[in-house]
């Protein structure tokens, strides 16, 4: 009897190795999960991988979509993470975390109107009086930076 549960132990172990745990995998929340962990880990291709699979196997989740642009956005995918925090805004509106990281993503290509534009989307959507102050001052600096940046064009232009 104990030669057949070391047997099946010994199996068992053997098949972990052998069989990768991807195989196991059969939904689009257990690929999610995985690419939950390999984010956690900072194994952001890893992680990009489980979230194509998730995606692949549920397109409509817009939860899907924020995890994977938050990967790309660590490996300096800037226009992937763009695309699938738009596509998630798509699948639902009103996702205001996700207009923000948007937005945010926008500053940094220094594309301050498209920034402020969606700013400006997000802000009646916060409830919470923190969340609402921060965007209005993301709101101002925007605004500020999408002028000055009007601004000097307007001089290289009459030069």
């Amino acid at each position: 009897m104990r030669l057949r549960t070391y047997h099946c132990i010994l199996i068992l172990c053997l098949a972990s190795i052998v069989i990768p745990h991807t195989c196991w995998s059969s939904n689009a929340e257990d690929y999610f999960r995985e690419g939950y962990v390999a984010s956690m880990k900072r194994e952001w291709n890893l992680a990009i991988d489980f979230y194509n699979k998730s995606i692949d196997l549920d397109p409509d989740n817009p939860g899907f979509y924020i995890q994977r642009a938050s990967a790309y956005q660590m490996t300096d995918r800037i226009d992937d993470a763009i695309s699938d925090y738009e596509t998630a805004l798509k699948l639902r509106p009103d996702y205001y975390l996700a207009m923000e990281y948007l937005a945010s993503l926008y500053e940094t290509k220094n594309e301050h109107s498209k920034a402020l534009e969606v700013y400006n989307r997000a802000l009646p959507l916060v409830r919470d009086s923190k969340w609402r102050s921060i965007i209005q001052w993301k709101i101002s600096e925007a605004r500020k930076k999408s002028t000055n940046i009007r601004a000097d064009k307007g001089r290289q232009k009459n030069r």
